[in-house]
């Protein structure tokens, strides 16, 4: 069964491209690809539009086996509406992200209702989930990638005018010991950009306006907080810890990380190359590092090395493509 790939339309507003950087590198690969079907109707009209078909395929679902398959790429609850309006020509192959328990019941009923056999996905976990206990259905870990081209390593850290960035999720505790430091004159340059869960920038928080001023700041920080979402939100988390692009984009523009790596990395690259909170003494912690930066420029200088080894999305299409062909697929 001949694999294709449903490409994505990208919005000038829309301000996180992951899902968009896998499609590009797939295609950059050989993989066939789809258009999509109505790239210049508003968000509301295709919503309308996939309810109605999906009233369709629910009333007169396809009886024929199908003859090619289609990778569509959507979050954990959004199966069925990516899938529009695909669901008569080809068999659903989804490539999954943001796949958090509050997720789970629309996924699994989406996986039925479409007959899936085959899944891929970011989360380490929920591969393994699927795969114990789903049965027919088997699942793929794709470990999450990025586009590393479109970042810059920078000046080394003793150069850089910034001390501080946290990028999108806040660990609330970490974020208020950042806040008096500040207050108290503590640290040059910090700065804090909040994302929407549309993936739009706040605009009272317009930091970085374009991935393009994202790109070209980033080099300038000293240092990055990252925490995993099941530090950060545990309620929408739980206990699923994954990888998330933010690693990826900090070890590429040579910034320090600072807070919790996720397992899935750590295995991925052999080693840890976050810095650990210290709890007991997160301040004088922190002013420490900034005061001695230098001494972390080899682990900064190896993240990168890693980053530019591991982080790519081509890196995982050997396995992707090995995985479909093991069960009946083609490319």
């Amino acid at each position: 069964m001949k694999v294709h790939i449903k490409n994505r339309v990208r919005r000038e507003d829309e301000f996180q491209f992951f899902m968009h950087d896998f499609v590009d590198a797939c295609i950059a690969n050989d993989f066939s690809s789809v258009s999509d079907f109505f790239p210049s109707y508003k968000y509301h009209i295709r919503s309308l539009l996939r309810r109605g078909e999906l009233l369709l395929y629910n009333r007169f679902p396809p009886k024929k086996p199908q003859k090619k398959a289609l990778i569509v790429t959507a979050n954990g609850g959004t199966i069925a509406e990516n899938y529009f309006p695909y669901y008569f020509n080809y068999e659903l192959i989804p490539m999954l992200w943001d796949v958090w328990p509050s997720t789970w019941l629309q996924m699994q009923h989406d996986f039925q209702r479409f007959k899936v056999r085959t899944v891929l996905v970011t989360v380490r976990e929920v591969a393994e989930m699927i795969n114990s206990e789903m049965n027919g259905i088997k699942a793929l870990w794709v470990p999450e990638g990025i586009k590393t081209s479109l970042y810059h390593k920078g000046e080394e850290l003793q150069s850089r005018p910034y001390d501080i960035l946290e990028l999108g999720r806040q660990m609330k505790p970490y974020h208020q010991m950042l806040e008096r430091l500040n207050k108290e004159g503590k640290l040059e340059g910090w700065t804090t950009s909040f994302i929407t869960r549309d993936g739009r920038v706040q605009k009272e928080r317009l930091t970085f306006p374009d991935n393009e001023t994202l790109y070209r700041q980033l080099p300038k920080y000293k240092l990055m907080v990252c925490f995993p979402q099941c530090d950060t939100n545990p309620f929408r988390a739980g206990h699923i810890e994954t990888l998330t692009q933010r690693y990826w984009e900090a070890m590429l523009s040579g910034c320090l990380i600072i807070g919790r790596a996720p397992q899935e990395l750590i295995d991925l690259i052999g080693y840890n190359p976050v810095v650990n909170v210290n709890w007991d003494n997160p301040e004088d912690q922190l002013i420490d590092i900034i005061v001695n930066i230098s001494k972390y420029q080899e682990l900064v200088d190896t993240n990168l090395e890693a980053a530019q080894l591991n982080a790519p999305w081509e890196k995982r299409l050997n396995s992707i493509n090995e995985f479909l062909v093991l069960n009946g697929y083609n490319i």
